[in-house]
């Protein structure tokens, strides 16, 4: 006698796997629809200075300052913290550490900005990097292996002196902050 499930089979995988699928293919079209919509450009005849900022670049209508804003607006109602004042100093402490953060780490692109020609006008000035940079452009220029060394070993030394900076500012942001808002910070990335 069949049971309640043998309509699903093992016949059945196939058209299973093909429904996921559907339902994947689906989901991705409405996510990309939906945030085509929220970027669409301003009407014609608007100016915008945030498309001019990032014409030419992969962000869309990506603005740093408007995403950093809404990121503290997030983390300030996450911390609980009620006072201007006192928020005004954990706000700045965090700015500080993602600005250093992002300097770390060169701009977190990896070999991607190596093979896209490198900041392309994209990179926020507080990721500039001239040392990435110059080793970039040696790698580029395909220069002698004693310069493309020599490059390395000055972006190592900048990078190990912003890690330091980074570590200091974090203990700077840890120093104002309650327990749990310490543990907020270690949960998003900002403290480790």
């Amino acid at each position: 006698m069949p049971g309640p499930f043998s309509r699903f089979a093992p016949q059945t995988a196939a058209a299973w796997l093909r429904r996921g699928a559907f339902l994947i293919a689906a989901t991705s079209l409405l996510a990309v629809t939906s945030s085509a919509q929220q970027d669409a450009p301003p009407a014609s005849g608007a100016s915008s200075a945030n498309a001019e900022a990032n014409a030419g670049g992969w962000h869309g209508n990506f603005n740093r300052e408007d995403m950093q804003a809404r990121m503290l607006a997030n983390l300030r109602n996450q911390f609980e913290v009620t006072d201007d004042a006192e928020w005004k100093l954990i706000a700045e402490r965090i700015t500080k550490v993602m600005d250093l953060r992002r300097s770390v780490g060169g701009g977190g692109f990896g070999m991607g900005a190596f093979r896209g020609g490198g900041n392309q006008g994209n990179r926020p000035a507080a990721a500039a990097n001239p040392e990435g940079d110059a080793l970039r452009t040696a790698l580029e220029d395909k220069l002698p292996d004693a310069e493309i060394k020599a490059r390395l070993e000055r972006l190592r030394v900048t990078r190990k002196q912003s890690e330091a900076r980074l570590d200091q500012a974090r203990e700077d942001l840890r120093a104002v902050l309650t327990v749990r808002q310490e543990a907020v910070a270690v949960l998003v990335g900002l403290l480790q």
